[in-house]
């Protein structure tokens, strides 16, 4: 069956999920692309595909310790369709990167939950410093996203395990010494009209009273990949899995209400910012794959999309 080629993770899957990685990064790459171009469309190609690359190995690392999936990867073909599903009339490159960072960031963040308890504390703490560091990074692109520090701020707050002075300063130090030192380093360069910017003024963000994300159904395999979300949250996640697990999920949850509340009270309806849900609608959809051990469900859906793909994008 269909399913099975993207159930395990083999030489096959991973091809065909590069493939159509490679295909939707040269498609990007004839876009006008913003902050960072080269005039060599195989440097911007290339630049894009590692991005992704980079972005379907955190989800990996996600499902890895999720104690639920880690021994599906339908998300090899769900990621890559989900974004290629993206209405996307210019690229900047500046979203995809802080996505990407954030996305690793909360991967290590994943990791240092679950080596929290099994090894020692330095070795703990390096994950978490790496997760703080892959989102400062990130908010130095754009400043505002220096608040997704909220996210697994909120996770050690509601963990079983209470959190420590040496975690309290990682997240509020690090940032601030990082972020200063960056600052005067490309002031010193003269790099700062590259960094720093603000995601609310470049996309001329401006609210209005009516909450509208026709932007998500407009295009119908964007609208069936936010159906499998739907449903996914709608069912829930009904295996057994620990309290901190959980609490991860609900954390991702509040960060997607959080991202589509922006989007549907925003002016600015752009496709780019879209990137900003694309791992969490891989990982939400992506559970809609496995919640019967009955393999035509998988297989339905994976022709399902695979249809979609197909038809509302090339014919």
């Amino acid at each position: 069956m269909i399913a099975k080629l993207f159930k395990r993770f083999s030489v096959f899957s991973l091809f065909l999920s590069l493939l159509i990685l490679s295909f939707l990064s040269y498609l990007y790459s004839d876009l006008e692309m913003l902050w960072l171009s080269f005039q060599s469309r195989i440097l911007n190609f290339l630049i894009i595909l590692g991005l992704l690359i980079m972005t379907i190995n955190s989800v990996r690392r996600i499902f890895k310790f999720s104690k639920f999936e880690n021994r599906f990867h339908y998300y090899l073909l769900t990621y890559p369709l989900i974004v290629f599903s993206f209405p996307v009339e210019l690229f900047d490159i500046r979203i995809l990167l802080s996505s990407t960072l954030f996305f690793n960031g909360w991967a290590s963040f994943r990791e240092y939950v679950d080596s929290k308890s099994t090894i020692s504390s330095s070795a703990s703490l390096n994950k978490l410093l790496d997760s703080t560091l892959l989102i400062t990074f990130s908010a130095a692109i754009f400043y505002e996203n220096i608040f997704f520090l909220c996210f697994p701020l909120i996770a050690m707050i509601f963990s079983k395990k209470s959190i420590n002075r040496q975690e309290f300063g990682i997240i509020f130090l690090t940032p601030i010494i990082i972020l200063f030192t960056l600052c005067q380093l490309l002031l010193a360069l003269e790099f700062d009209s590259f960094f720093f910017s603000s995601l609310l003024s470049e996309y001329y963000f401006s609210f209005s009273n009516t909450f509208d994300i026709s932007l998500l159904y407009e295009k119908i395999d964007l609208l069936i990949i936010l159906s499998l979300f739907i449903i996914s949250i709608m069912l829930g996640n009904k295996s057994k899995i620990d309290y901190d697990a959980r609490t991860l999920e609900y954390d991702g949850l509040v960060y997607s209400a959080i991202i589509l509340l922006v989007l549907g009270f925003s002016n600015s309806q752009s496709g780019m910012l879209l990137h900003y849900l694309s791992l969490p609608l891989a990982y939400y959809s992506n559970r809609v794959f496995v919640i019967s051990n009955n393999t035509y469900i998988a297989n339905f859906l994976v022709i399902l999309l695979t249809i979609s793909f197909l038809l509302f994008n090339f014919v």
